[in-house]
């Protein structure tokens, strides 16, 4: 069994190849562009979204069968065409570049997959099966969709600022670490749930980094 190991990645600005204009590459380019890459798309045709993308500069279309060259171009490859063998042939070709790969009709054929995903703000949630049945862990995300509620990303966004605001304030790595583990420990999550949490002030936010730091 393959051991794939699960990591976020920040692709702003990433150079990134997407082969396929069909269905399947049109979710691929959607999730893309929302992640910042700088998104390049070879196909003889593709939908009538990625046109309009195109036309309007939010990513280049080459519209033509792509090659082995033009995998080797590039780190981050899409493989998404109706034509598996050619996904195949230029997977293998992407891969001995030390591209990373995805394969959306082979996740073998690539070097790594998408899970499932669950967002909520800056929180995510991801769930795989590694292969082996994609639908199951699709739905898994739709369970965990109804128990992680709204106040999930209101939590992570305060956490997120006060992390901040913490590493602003504070120099040693130790007493950081810390406070967020004293953060992450009081009832700030079940007073969203409830809704009875009122906003911290700035001023608030540094007399309980004080506090506690004295504690």
């Amino acid at each position: 069994m393959t051991e794939y190991m699960p990591i976020m990645l920040d692709i702003r600005e990433m150079p990134a190849l997407l082969i396929g204009g069909g269905r399947v590459a049109h979710r691929k380019a959607s999730q893309l562009l929302s992640s910042g890459a700088v998104l390049t798309v070879i196909s003889p045709k593709v939908s009538n979204e990625i046109d309009l993308w195109s036309q309007t500069g939010k990513l280049h279309w080459i519209a033509r069968e792509a090659t082995e060259e033009d995998v080797q171009k590039y780190r981050l490859i899409y493989l998404a065409s109706d034509d598996e063998s050619l996904n195949d042939r230029l997977a293998e070709v992407a891969r001995r570049s030390g591209a990373l790969v995805n394969v959306a009709s082979r996740a073998k054929s690539g070097n790594f997959i998408h899970p499932a995903v669950l967002r909520r703000g800056r929180l995510v949630v991801a769930a795989s099966t590694s292969g082996a049945g994609p639908s199951v862990a699709s739905a898994l995300i739709r369970e965990l969709d109804e128990r992680f509620g709204n106040e999930y990303e209101t939590f992570a966004e305060f956490l997120y600022v006060m992390r901040q605001k913490i590493r602003n304030s504070i120099h040693q790595p130790h007493v950081r670490h810390e406070l967020m583990r004293k953060l992450a420990e009081t009832d700030i999550l079940d007073q969203m749930r409830a809704e009875t949490f009122v906003p911290w002030s700035e001023k608030q936010m540094d007399e309980w980094i004080q506090k506690e730091r004295e504690e």
